[in-house]
């Protein structure tokens, strides 16, 4: 309802949610079921980046490829994944995706760096998107 009411054209927001845990562990199914709750709840008609929360083991390429069904229709822009190591990408490249991932949220922070996945994923030309950043303050003192 907020997003009607502002009145900026759709096409002017970017719009970003993610599909959480317990659904990506419920299989293509469920992670679809959310998608259309997050759209519903939001207005909205499509998504621009729709994010993996977690790379449930045994779950999260399933998961990945439903969100592609989703982005074939049009109903999401971008693919993306969080948390994901650089085993977990691999084993997602692997199964043969279509739309790789264009960004990767994962904790980055002065106090957890992880340079070689930094550059790892950067090599793949996916961005890296921090969460954290400032670890919510903690070990911050001024």
């Amino acid at each position: 309802a907020a997003i009607k009411k502002a009145s900026i054209p759709r096409q002017e927001l970017y719009i970003v949610s993610k599909v959480w845990t317990d659904a990506v562990a419920g299989g293509a199914a469920a992670v679809v079921e959310q998608f259309e709750k997050t759209c519903a709840d939001l207005g909205l008609d499509y998504l621009d980046l729709y994010l993996i929360h977690w790379p449930v083991p045994g779950k999260h390429v399933e998961a990945y490829k439903a969100l592609e069904g989703l982005k074939d229709a049009g109903r999401i822009r971008a693919l993306g994944i969080s948390n994901y190591t650089i085993e977990d990408y691999q084993e997602l490249m692997q199964s043969g995706v279509k739309h790789p991932p264009v960004v990767n949220q994962i904790e980055i922070n002065p106090f957890l760096h992880r340079r070689e996945t930094i550059r790892f994923f950067e090599e793949q030309g996916v961005v890296m998107q921090a969460y954290r950043a400032l670890r919510t303050g903690k070990a911050m003192e001024h």
